[in-house]
C-alpha cells in the first residue's frame, strides 16, 4: 500500500513521538532510580562524567551527520559508498577522540571515580557516535520507526542492568558502564535494520574522507561552540560549585535534554525535503519549512506553559518523593523557556545547512558561545544553577534571533509565525483548566491538558481540516 509524502511523514512522526514518549518514559525511569541511588552529590558526579564525555563524542562527530544527510539526498547519489565511508572516519576518529577524553580529565579537579567514571563511559560513548552516523540514511527513507525500536531496545537494556546492578549495590562505576551495554545492542539493530538498504563494510576512500570534512569542518566547529554553550554550564557549575549544584541543576537539564528530540526528530524528517528543493522548487521548499514551522509551534508553546503547574510533580515523581532537589522545579520552568528557542533553532539551523551555510552558522555558534561563556562566569558565583539557567535562556534566544537574519538575508523569506497567536489562546486556555484541577494526579494533567489543548486548537484553525485530509487520503 502506497502512502503521500504527507501520509510518509506523519506516520514516521507519529511513530517517532510515540516511541519517544517511551524511550523518554524509560530515561526518566533511569534517572528516577539513579537519583535515588546515588543521591545528590552522587548523581552530580554522575552528570559530571556523561556531560564531559558528551563533549568530546560531539567533537567526534565532526559534522559528518548532518553532510551526510544533505549528500545522499541529492539527485543521483552513491549511497553506499557515502555511508560506508562516513562510518568508518566516524568510527577512526571517535576511537582517537574519545580515547583522550581520559586523560584529559585528569587536569580537572575531579575525584578518582569520576575520572574512572569518565573513562568507562568513552566505551559507550564511541560506540554510540558510530551508530549516529548511520541514522541519515533511515531519514532519507523516512523508516525512523527502525530506529526508535532499536533505540528503545537499547534503552530496555541499560535500565534492566542498573535495576540489576543497584540490586546487587554494586556502585557508581557499574551505572555508568551500563551505557555501553544499551550503545552496543543500539548498534546492533541499527545495523541489522540497514542491511535492507546498503551493506555496512569498513570503507577506505581517503579522497571521499577530504571532501566530505571539507564540507562538514565548519558544522564541526559550529557543533562544538554549540557544545560550549550548550553544556559548559554544568561543567563551570562542577569547577564554581559543589557536586550537589550539579545534581540539582542535572537533573532539570536532563528533562529538557529529553524534550529535545521532538524539535530534531520532525525537523529531521523534513531536512531531506528541504535539501532537494531549496534550490530547484522553492515554493515546495517553503510549504515544507512553513508546515514543519507551525508544527513545531504547536507543539512547544504548550509544553512551555504546562510545564510551569507541573515541574514540581514532575521532579518528585523522578526522584520519589525522596529529600533534596527541592529548587530544580524552579530551574526546570528557567529553563522550558530555553526549550521554545531550541525548537525554533533545529529549524533554521538546517535551512542554513539546506542552503550551504555552514560557514555562516559556525559564526553564529561562535557569538553565541562568547556570550554563554561570558555570562556564565558573571551569573554562576552569584547565582548558581538559577544562573545558569538564564544564561542558557538568553543564549539560545540571541542564537535563533541571528539565525533568523541569516536565513532571511540569504533566501529572502521567513516563513509566517501567524499561528502563534492561536497557539498562545489555545496554550493560556489548557493552562487554566489544569490550574482549576491542579489537585489530579500529574498523568490525568497530562491527558486532560493535552485533550483539551488540541481541541481547542483545532477549532481555531491551527490544525486544517486539509491537512488530516491528506493524511487520511492515499495516494
Amino acid at each position: 500500500m502506497k502512502f503521500n509524502l504527507t501520509q510518509k511523514i506523519a506516520y514516521n512522526a507519529v511513530f517517532s513521538a510515540v516511541s519517544r514518549i517511551i524511550e523518554v518514559t524509560i530515561a526518566l525511569v533511569i534517572i528516577g532510580l539513579t537519583t535515588r541511588y546515588l543521591g545528590e552529590s552522587g548523581f552530580g558526579d554522575y552528570i559530571i562524567v556523561v556531560t564531559f564525555i558528551y563533549i568530546f563524542s560531539v567533537v567526534a562527530d565532526l559534522g559528518l551527520y548532518s553532510i551526510v544527510v544533505r549528500e545522499i539526498s541529492r539527485e543521483g547519489a552513491n549511497e553506499e559508498e557515502i555511508i560506508n565511508n562516513a562510518f568508518t572516519f566516524r568510527t577512526v576518529a571517535g576511537l582517537f577522540i574519545l580515547g583522550s577524553a581520559f586523560f584529559i580529565s585528569l587536569i580537572f579537579p575531579y575525584s578518582e571515580v569520576v575520572k574512572y567514571g569518565i573513562a568507562v563511559a568513552a566505551l559507550g560513548f564511541w560506540i554510540l557516535s558510530n551508530t549516529q552516523v548511520l541514522m541519515g540514511l533511515f531519514q532519507k527513507h523516512l523508516a525512523m520507526d527502525k530506529v526508535a525500536l532499536a533505540e528503545i531496545t537499547g534503552r530496555i537494556v541499560q535500565l534492566f542492568f542498573i535495576i540489576l546492578f543497584i540490586h546487587f549495590d554494586l556502585g557508581f562505576l557499574y551505572i555508568i558502564f551500563t551505557i555501553f551495554l544499551g550503545s552496543i545492542v543500539n548498534l546492533a539493530l541499527v545495523l541489522k535494520f540497514l542491511s535492507k538498504y546498503v551493506k555496512i563494510r569498513f570503507r577506505f576512500d581517503f579522497k571521499l574522507w577530504k571532501k566530505l570534512l571539507s564540507q562538514s569542518y565548519h558544522l564541526a566547529v559550529a557543533a562544538v561552540l554549540v557544545l560550549i554553550y550548550f553544556k559548559l554550564d554544568t561543567i563551570f557549575l562542577s569547577v564554581m560549585k559543589s557536586s550537589e549544584a550539579v545534581g540539582v541543576y542535572g537533573l532539570s537539564y536532563k528533562i529538557l535534554e529529553n524534550l529535545i528530540f521532538f524539535p530534531a526528530m520532525i525537523v529531521g524528517l523534513t531536512m531531506p525535503i528541504m535539501s532537494r528543493y531549496i534550490f530547484t522548487d522553492r515554493e515546495k521548499f517553503k510549504s515544507v519549512v512553513q508546515r514543519t514551522l507551525n508544527f513545531l509551534l504547536i507543539a512547544v508553546v504548550p509544553m512551555i506553559v504546562g510545564m510551569v503547574l507541573i515541574s514540581e510533580k514532575v521532579i518528585k515523581l523522578i526522584i520519589g518523593g525522596e529529600f533534596g532537589f527541592a529548587d530544580s522545579p524552579f530551574v526546570l520552568n528557567i529553563l522550558m523557556i530555553a526549550l521554545g528557542f531550541i525548537f525554533l533553532g533545529a529549524l533554521f539551523s538546517n535551512i542554513l545547512i539546506a542552503a550551504n551555510k555552514q560557514k555562516q552558522l559556525a559564526q553564529i555558534y561562535f557569538v553565541g558561545m562568547v556570550f554563554n561563556i561570558i555570562t556564565n562566569f558573571i551569573f554562576i558565583p552569584q547565582y548558581s544553577y538559577f544562573g545558569a539557567a538564564a544564561t542558557t535562556v538568553a543564549t539560545e534566544l540571541m542564537v535563533t534571533a541571528l539565525m533568523i537574519i541569516i536565513v532571511y538575508r540569504t533566501l529572502k523569506f521567513i516563513p509566517s509565525f501567524i499561528i502563534l497567536f492561536k497557539v498562545i489562546i489555545a496554550s493560556l486556555l489548557m493552562y487554566f483548566v489544569l490550574q482549576y484541577f491542579s489537585y489530579l494526579n500529574i498523568f490525568y494533567l497530562i491527558c486532560l491538558g493535552g485533550l483539551v489543548y488540541l481541541l481547542t486548537i483545532y477549532n481555531l484553525g491551527g490544525i486544517s481540516k486539509e491537512e488530516i485530509k491528506k493524511l487520511i487520503n492515499r495516494s
